[in-house]
């Protein structure tokens, strides 16, 4: 029996044990039992898992599993937990009760596929992508098949030469239509699967970057040698990414946009004779470029004009990568360099001494794949004043953690709005919300199993007692004149009203009260918008009286009739931003968000984490996959358990000129990466970054004079850094706002106002008002013409000190303090900027 026979007879067996007619009656165990192989769960993921592989993952794929960890768990809005079982909170209150939705999920896309149904399985959302089509396939029409035996819409996209954003279902009908009259489908999907294995190569993307970062006879030079070079403090972790890439590593070369060759790294990374920080790696070429003109096809990480220097193609970008690159530039696709790359590493082919090492072979069908998921980053972006740290920050939000409305799942937008518009609302609000969203009518029982009460008692920490508190809030808010309640005490606004069967409506004028909470729950049944964005991140600002009460949780008072239940003041634990962006976190586990913390050397950072300064390490953060986190901490306040989400980036700022903070808590120090962003006073662009050399070509035309902004900026840092240090240096957006200011007297205006209301200031303050250093560092004791200095020495010095004194004041004028001060007729004199960069010499 071949080995394709014995799969279509392991695809029999599967069909005689799980007909669609038993999943209608199935029991929860045979759905789902730890220890069983006859579980139909277990037959999806494991027994069936080389007739298309779903393995790996959290077993909430399957929406209630049995559980193996017995160890207790606590359950939330999202996940619940029973000694025996877990399951998605929203399905039920008990496994029981969520197993009876998941069985109808389960047989209605077994008849969807016997139907032929692709486009009805594709808008069936209660089951996860990949476990759906899973279940699909199996149930299908063998003799007219719909679905082939792969579940990533990568290996589809790339056998069609389609784009791999294509939902599934255009992506299978695409490559179903492929389907030699001939060939079974397990035989087909064997063939599709073996054209991604030559596809599905990990190529990055190495620059050598233009002038000043590499001149050209260097890049001829390192192309004649084959080496790699790169600085191993390249921002976004690409430094590191490279030295730590394996032999055998894949690249494609470029020389800012121009597309060189492709190579594969012969040794580990190693210093280089360019200076101080820069590494350098041998490389064996595998196929030169056709051409080398400029590639234009997109701006990606990947590509020669993204703004990167070693980015990895993602595998959903390689038919793309290969389309608009590959062919055209080297002629070859991903198969031929699949093929180049497999070949085994021979030190003596290359005429060096490298180290051998054989290439990993592409991976087959009845692999299973790895899990992988984006480390969690901890940075800080550092440097001097006025070098665009806040314009980084702001340009890493909104590309990393910022999305349009209508780029992500209605299910994820809707848990998303949930999570920031609804979690947060009082106990009134919220249960107004979920009456209005019931239709007007509702038990308490039904409130308190809306998903606008769970996100609201998970706000708040609430576990217990949720139905009394809606209890109370209830009858509180009722008018005076109910004759089925009798509470006594009363808060306003009085909207609800209680039925004589237990049934609560509304009551008064609650459509005015309720207003705005009617239009927030209209806003979420129209689903996303074309307009507005969902951002994902959250941002605060460090000073020496922030606290772990605003960070992490704290006390704050509760004034009678806001939202209290005794209509007395009291006090409520309230979480912080941080640990409200944790809990929007955990509610889009596939989506990454970002603490951002300015000025994060300005608070005190221990009474600010507290017992979080452990948690924020990468390998102790909750994973989100099911599993207990590696580690977690009881809350000083609200007493519970708690651990930082991998999904939650930390992100700071630090200004290192701040003279007046001390040292960065060297806790934190450990815990996060460093970037500096340092003044940019290059002369030419880099033409990969559109944000390099901000100042490049920048002067102020006057009808005598031209001011080079760049020079003069350049001479004054350089000056500063041999007075005092490169940390309080002066960053090039001090001066960007004169690329907006049209040349000319208006410029020159502008500039004048800089220097004289910022740049002199902050002089004064990095040298305690030392003027010598200052007029050292503004060129002034070389300008031959006194109308241009800025800061100018009393002449008569021995006069004023007999004026100041008399005749006989015994006072040693060279000993005595010199007087300075500034000339103000400087500011407007072109020379005097000019003689900065090009002093006179007196």
């Amino acid at each position: 029996m071949t080995d394709f026979q014995q799969k279509y007879a392991l695809w029999d067996e599967f069909l005689a044990a799980w007909p669609r007619s038993r999943l209608t009656s199935m029991t929860l165990d045979e759905y789902t039992q730890v220890g069983s192989k006859d579980s139909f769960t277990y037959w999806i993921e494991s027994r069936l898992d080389e007739l298309g592989s779903i393995w790996g993952g959290s077993s909430f794929k399957f929406q209630v599993f049995s559980r193996k960890d017995t160890e207790n768990k606590e359950s939330g809005a999202k996940l619940s937990y029973s000694d025996t079982h877990g399951w998605y909170s929203s399905l039920g209150a008990t496994a029981e009760e969520a197993f009876e939705k998941v069985r109808s999920y389960v047989a209605e896309v077994a008849d969807l596929s016997a139907q032929g149904d692709v486009d009805g399985i594709e808008a069936f959302e209660h089951l996860g992508e990949a476990v759906k089509w899973k279940i699909a396939f199996h149930y299908q029409n063998r003799q007219a098949p719909v679905i082939v035996d792969i579940f990533k819409r990568a290996p589809l996209a790339a056998y069609v030469g389609d784009a791999a954003n294509q939902n599934m279902a255009a992506l299978q009908k695409a490559t179903l239509a492929k389907l030699p009259p001939d060939l079974g489908i397990l035989e087909f999907g064997q063939k599709v699967w073996e054209a991604w294995s030559q596809k599905n190569l990990e190529i990055w993307k190495l620059s050598h970057g233009n002038p000043p970062n590499f001149t050209d006879a260097e890049r001829q030079q390192y192309l004649d040698d084959h080496w790699a070079v790169m600085h191993r403090d390249t921002g976004k972790e690409q430094g590191k990414k490279f030295a730590e890439a394996s032999i055998g590593t894949l690249f494609f070369l470029c020389h800012g946009n121009s597309p060189q060759r492709i190579g594969q790294f012969t040794s580990e990374a190693m210093p280089c004779a360019k200076g101080d920080g820069w590494l350098q790696r041998s490389y064996r070429e595998l196929k030169a470029a056709q051409r080398s003109d400029r590639y234009t096809a997109n701006s990606k990480g990947w590509s020669p004009q993204g703004n990167s220097t070693f980015w990895k193609v993602g595998e959903h970008d390689l038919p793309e990568f290969e389309s608009t690159l590959l062919k055209p530039f080297f002629g070859a696709d991903l198969a031929e360099v699949a093929a180049l790359a497999g070949e085994p590493i021979e030190a003596a082919s290359l005429g060096r001494e490298v180290a051998t090492s054989p290439l990993p072979t592409p991976a087959t069908p009845a692999m299973k794949p790895s899990k992988s998921a984006s480390p969690c980053i901890n940075r800080i972006y550092y440097g001097p004043p006025g070098t665009g740290k806040t314009y980084a920050l702001a340009r890493l939000l909104k590309r990393e953690y910022e999305q349009t409305a209508q780029s992500i799942s209605a299910e994820a937008w809707r848990n998303q709005f949930i999570a920031e518009k609804v979690a947060t609302l009082k106990w009134w609000e919220g249960t107004a919300a979920a009456l209005y969203d019931l239709g007007g009518k509702a038990k308490v029982p039904e409130l308190a199993e809306h998903p606008f009460i769970q996100a609201i008692a998970d706000a708040k920490g609430r576990r217990n007692g949720i139905k009394q508190t809606l209890w109370g809030t209830l009858q509180h808010h009722t008018p005076l004149e109910s004759t089925t309640v009798n509470s006594k005490q009363r808060l306003g606004p009085a909207v609800f009203d209680k039925m004589a069967d237990s049934v609560w409506c509304f009551a008064g004028d609650w459509q005015e009260a309720c207003a705005d909470l009617v239009a927030l729950v209209d806003q979420l049944g129209l689903g996303p918008q074309d307009r507005g964005s969902v951002q994902r991140y959250s941002f605060v600002t460090f000073h020496q009286s922030y606290g772990y009460e605003e960070f992490v949780e704290g006390l704050r008072p509760l004034l009678a009739g806001a939202d209290d239940e005794t209509g007395e003041v009291a006090y409520e634990i309230r979480p912080g931003v941080f640990k409200e962006l944790c809990r929007k976190a955990r509610q889009a586990p596939d989506q990454r968000f970002a603490m951002v913390i300015d000025e994060i050397n300005r608070g005190n950072i221990s009474k600010i984490f507290g017992e979080l300064i452990t948690l924020i390490e990468s390998d102790k953060r909750d994973p989100l996959d099911g599993d207990s986190p590696p580690a977690e901490v009881t809350l000083a306040y609200s007493g519970e358990k708690f651990s930082v989400p991998a999904n939650v980036d930390i992100i700071g700022t630090m200004n290192t000129a701040d003279r007046s903070l001390a040292l960065l808590d060297t806790a934190l120090r450990r815990r996060f990466e460093f970037v500096p962003l340092m003044p940019d006073t290059r002369a030419e662009k880099d033409s990969g970054d559109p944000d390099s050399a901000p100042l490049a070509g920048l002067v102020v035309t006057l009808p005598a004079n031209v001011i080079d902004v760049r020079r003069m900026l350049e001479c004054i840092n350089e000056r500063i850094e041999a007075l005092y240090d490169r940390d309080h240096t002066i960053g090039h957006a001090y001066f960007t706002h004169l690329v907006k200011t049209p040349d000319g007297r208006e410029r020159f205006e502008s500039l004048t106002k800089t220097f004289r209301n910022r740049i002199l200031p902050l002089l004064e303050e990095y040298f305690f008002e030392d003027w010598q250093k200052i007029r050292l560092v503004m060129a002034d004791n070389q300008k031959s013409d006194p109308a241009t200095r800025f800061v100018i020495e009393a002449d008569d010095h021995e006069q004023d000190l007999a004026e100041l004194f008399g005749n006989d004041h015994g006072l040693d004028m060279y000993a005595a303090k010199r007087r300075y001060s500034l000339q103000e007729s400087a500011f407007a004199q072109p020379l005097a900027y000019i003689g900065i960069y090009q002093p006179t010499h007196s």
